[in-house]
């Protein structure tokens, strides 16, 4: 009994350190040839569609899977329009991140 222990170490050791390795597989094969959109919650050419646009740039390659990254404008009611685009209609899937103001987050909680 006593010359089980060793084997069964060893396979659980060998499952631990293959499961990161497959679940940065899975991760791959979810961002591989897709488009992860950043919503933004002003008009182009401003400050935070400027560091949007920044972060657009340069996220891809850090990524598994290495996905294009967009950059998509959604100005209005000082970037509530884009904050509530993302909680009721934007896809749950992964693919989508917003750039609002704390303000816009902020605003509901505090009251007018």
């Amino acid at each position: 009994m006593g010359e089980c222990w060793p084997r069964q170490i060893a396979g659980l050791a060998m499952v631990a350190l293959a499961s990161p390795a497959m679940a940065a597989s899975a991760v791959e094969d979810f961002y591989r040839g897709k488009t992860l959109t950043i919503v933004v919650g002003s008009t182009p050419g401003g400050g935070y569609d400027n560091y949007a646009r920044l972060l657009a740039r340069h996220l891809g390659p850090h990524i598994p899977g290495n996905p294009a990254v967009s950059v998509q404008n959604m100005p209005g009611a000082s970037t509530s329009v884009a904050a509530v685009y993302m909680y009721n209609v934007a896809p749950r899937d992964g693919l989508s991140m917003v750039a609002v103001t704390a303000g816009a987050l902020m605003e509901p909680l505090l009251g007018d």
